[in-house]
């Protein structure tokens, strides 16, 4: 009897034993279940750059989005040199020759010119007006004569409509040119995805231009230079300021060649492409202005004026 009881009694713990080890495997399963699903897709980034970077602290990128800044703000993203490789970018050329020249060209226009003629032996008003391919009326106008009787060796005026009465040279070019000609287009403007958080969009202010770091840059302009060094997140900047309230702004570089005050023509070498600031790889990060108000740069790259040269009838207008 007392056999019987002692055995219920160990299959009976045994069973609580089964029952409290399936609650314990049921709530770590659930534990880590809730861990994967509500943790911060971050920490395991976050980890992997810790172990790749090391705990460095900076602050230097400027955004509404409190996690992203936080992100960097934490020191887990080490910005490249504001002073990288300038050891390498000594021989900058001074000028990059860039015709900003679309096209170039002639124009005659018809209209009416005035040749003098010398009456002489059997000539009559009506022979020099067929001789002129002229009208009797308009040559008796041009010189006040009531009959068709000339003089000899009077000096008439006679009007004569002729193709190219006048000339005019016709240059069309382009407003703004391509600051790093060689580039690849990497962003453009306007709404993109966040190239520091793929969960989340951004408006992109310019036009990235990729190209090896130490490319020269030039002014898109003839202009004035209003701003060079260091601008937060656009690392080593240079602003240019252009006739008709234009503005443009090259960010990133590498090393900058010019000084504030300095006036500098379309093509002037201003600066090298970088990556200095928030960037992700060497570009130029290049800005467009009028009046104060952002416009695209594509636009601005894509702006024409014609520039409208009269020429004398004698003047041969070399293209």
């Amino acid at each position: 009897m007392k056999l019987h009881s002692d055995s219920s009694l160990f299959i009976h713990r045994v069973d609580r034993f089964k029952v409290g080890s399936k609650s314990f495997i049921f709530i770590l399963f659930l534990s880590l279940y809730t861990t994967a699903i509500f943790s911060n897709p971050f920490d395991k980034y976050e980890e992997e750059l810790n172990a790749l970077t090391g705990k460095q602290t900076v602050s230097f990128f400027n955004s509404n989005d409190q996690k992203v800044k936080h992100f960097f703000q934490s020191g887990n993203f080490i910005p490249s040199s504001d002073h990288e490789e300038v050891d390498l970018l000594d021989d900058l050329p001074k000028y990059i020759k860039y015709s900003a020249i679309v096209s170039s060209k002639i124009i005659n226009e018809k209209g009416e010119i005035v040749k003098k003629h010398t009456v002489k032996a059997k000539d009559t008003l009506l022979g020099i007006a067929k001789t002129y391919g002229s009208d009797l009326a308009r040559i008796k106008s041009k010189n006040g004569l009531k009959t068709d009787l000339i003089r000899l060796g009077d000096i008439l005026e006679v009007p004569v409509k002729v193709a190219n009465a006048s000339r005019k040279k016709v240059v069309t070019k382009r407003i703004f040119i391509n600051p790093v000609p060689s580039s690849r287009i990497s962003s453009t403007f306007g709404r993109r995805k966040d190239p520091f958080n793929k969960y989340s969009r951004n408006f992109h202010a310019g036009l990235d231009m990729a190209a090896a770091v130490g490319t020269p840059v030039i002014a898109s302009a003839d202009g004035e230079v209003a701003f060079t060094g260091k601008n937060g997140g656009y690392g080593n900047t240079v602003i240019i300021l252009h006739p008709d309230g234009y503005k443009t702004v090259y960010a990133h570089c590498a090393k900058i060649v010019v000084e504030v005050g300095e006036k500098v023509t379309m093509g002037r070498v201003i600066a090298a492409v970088g990556r200095t600031g928030t960037a992700t790889g060497a570009h130029l990060h290049f800005e467009v202005y009028k009046n104060g108000k952002l416009i695209n740069p594509q636009t601005a790259l894509n702006s024409y004026q014609k520039i409208i040269t009269k020429l004398p009838i004698t003047e041969v207008a070399g293209l």
